[in-house]
């Protein structure tokens, strides 16, 4: 093989790797966003729950 072929191959092969640290790093972050996103679901989820069974509440009252 060709020394320069090598050495493309190399230079190749080594942005590959940049590139998959780089996206490995943003899917760590996107994992993180997406747990924290859950997690104010869950909390507004249960803020709604909260407020409907309080109207809920008045709702039978006034009947």
């Amino acid at each position: 093989m060709d020394l320069e072929l090598v050495l493309q191959l190399e230079r190749k092969v080594d942005r590959l790797l940049e590139r998959k640290e780089g996206l490995e790093k943003t899917c760590q972050r996107l994992q993180a966003e997406k747990a924290s996103l859950e997690k104010d679901r869950e909390r507004f989820r249960a803020e709604l729950d909260r407020i409907l069974g309080k109207l809920d509440c008045l709702d039978r009252e006034a009947l």
